[in-house]
């Protein structure tokens, strides 16, 4: 299955092109944010997926800066990852 059909399975939409990677955003509540933001590339032939919680836009013009969550402390974080393992077997 390529990267984007098994994104738009878990209800992400194409977010940009960022070097050899693609972005993928899924809303947390129906409205822009809270949002998961994930980062895909192939190495190989596996898929590696960076993934946090984007809670809110840039607050400065100019800068990608955000209020995110990160790391393997979110329940939320840990469950969504979960979900995709789940969808690409």
């Amino acid at each position: 299955m390529n990267i984007s059909v098994l994104f738009r399975r878990a209800g992400y939409h194409f977010d940009k092109h960022t070097g050899n990677e693609m972005a993928f955003a899924r809303s947390l509540t129906g409205h822009k944010f809270p949002r998961y933001h994930a980062f895909c590339k192939m190495d190989g032939s596996k898929l590696l997926v960076n993934i946090h919680i984007d809670h809110k836009a840039a607050s400065y013009e100019g800068t990608s800066a955000h209020s995110g969550e990160y790391g393997e402390d979110s329940n939320l974080l840990q469950g969504e990852a979960e979900r995709l393992k789940n969808l690409g077997n």
